[in-house]
């Protein structure tokens, strides 16, 4: 029997919140900082890339305990806590004088585990634990949140920018992000419907006693060990497909300084990144239903392609038409990697001991994403132009294409034993 009203719908929305809020503190609008931030305090671009990385390193070690934690106590806490170490962090960015203060505050960003660079443990697997049939679209509707507030704070980050500078746009940004993520985290997640004595998707309406909650989710998918995960051909294909990926897409914050640099206007580069944004989310809930009917892999695979063509544009474009085109692209591209690699991993791997397994995948996936900032500022110091290395970008995601549509899903995991 079915429930007329599923729980798991206002885990969504409040995961949706949650989301939307993240980009609040430096996510899509960073690359509005970085000319303000390095003419001020004095740093290259290179340097403004491992700024970048510091973040995405400790975001990477966090990964590994916020996994466990997520899998083990849920969201509730977690989110909040992050939420508060995360804008505290981000306003004292508004307050630094030097690149040591810097450092040592965007890995406190990282270290919190609330941001796109934390692979989104902590929005993503508790909806995958909420659903199974419907978890493509579940997680469509979740990341919508990602891609409505950067379309939101990139336009707004700007005004503050020019309306109060960059330091007092920081505190704002911070206040922001706390506001909104606090009280609606810590009033309406819970950790798993076998909590609240329900199953994925709202299949069950008799209350379950604590013994049958771990069997009701053996019974929903095959329950994989992180044992089991990681030794599957799988578990690897997916994690060098998606280390290459990121690799690629940490250099992405040098997308406003490169169309800046190309002599594009400031407000329009703005503009185009809220269109790309919003393009983001014109596609994410078409995904996660596609996503609910078709193998993940081969979804999961589009962005790289979409990635590459964007990026091809970008190097010959010689007018706004050709910019605003690039960042449509690489909008719908976002938002199809953005439903689409949480949903292979709960897809392959289920949903009881998702947060373990993610969390040991995300350093790998992380470190390679956090290099990829630095290099590509390196290569503008030292060539004085990005051409370069978004060619060599373009070459990586054609790899991480071809490994992605390689990765079949793995043989059903070892049930854990009754």
């Amino acid at each position: 029997m079915r429930r007329a009203f599923f729980y798991g719908w206002v885990i969504v929305a409040t995961l949706f919140v949650v989301n939307f809020a993240t980009h609040a503190t430096g996510n899509m609008n960073l690359g509005l900082f970085v000319i303000p931030m390095s003419d001020e305090i004095g740093i290259s671009r290179g340097l403004f890339g491992w700024l970048t990385t510091s973040r995405t390193l400790a975001a990477g070690l966090a990964s590994i305990v916020i996994g466990r934690l997520v899998d083990r106590f849920g969201a509730r806490i977690l989110i909040p806590a992050s939420a508060l170490i995360t804008g505290l962090g981000v306003i004292a960015i508004g307050s630094a004088t030097n690149v040591v203060q810097l450092f040592v505050l965007f890995a406190v960003i990282g270290f919190g585990g609330l941001s796109p660079q934390g692979g989104g443990l902590l929005t993503s697997v508790p909806v995958a634990k909420w659903f199974v049939r419907k978890r493509g679209t579940a997680m469509a509707v979740t990341s919508m949140g990602l891609a409505l507030g950067a379309t939101t704070f990139v336009p707004v980050t700007q005004f503050l920018i020019g309306a109060v500078g960059w330091r007092r746009a920081w505190f704002y940004l911070g206040i922001i992000s706390m506001t909104m993520i606090v009280p609606t985290a810590l009033t309406f997640l819970r950790r798993q419907p076998e909590d609240m004595g329900l199953r994925p998707d709202g299949d069950a309406d008799s209350r379950l006693g604590s013994g049958a909650a771990q069997r009701s989710e053996a019974a929903d998918e095959a329950v994989w060990t992180l044992g089991t995960a990681l030794s599957t051909r799988a578990f690897w294909m997916l994690t060098a497909a998606l280390a290459l990926g990121g690799f690629a897409a940490g250099g992405g914050v040098h997308r406003i300084p490169y169309w800046i640099d190309s002599g594009f206007d400031h407000d329009l580069v703005s503009l185009s990144i809220s269109v790309h944004a919003a393009s983001a989310a014109t596609v994410m809930l078409a995904v996660g239903i596609l996503l609910d009917r078709v193998p993940a892999r081969f979804v999961a695979a589009g962005p790289f392609a979409g990635f590459s063509i964007a990026i091809v544009i970008m190097l010959s474009a010689d007018s706004n038409t050709d910019m605003f085109a690039s960042a449509v692209i690489w909008g719908m591209s976002a938002g199809t990697g953005i439903v689409s690699q949480p949903y292979l991993w709960a897809s392959y791997f289920g949903r009881s001991f998702l947060g373990t397994i993610r969390g040991v995948t995300m350093p790998t996936i992380l470190v390679a994403t956090s290099l990829g900032a630095p290099a590509m500022g390196y290569v503008f110091d030292f060539r004085g132009s990005y051409d370069l290395a978004w060619q060599v970008v373009v070459a990586i995601y054609a790899a991480a294409f071809l490994i992605m549509v390689s990765a079949s899903p793995p043989r059903l995991g070892r049930p854990l034993a009754d």
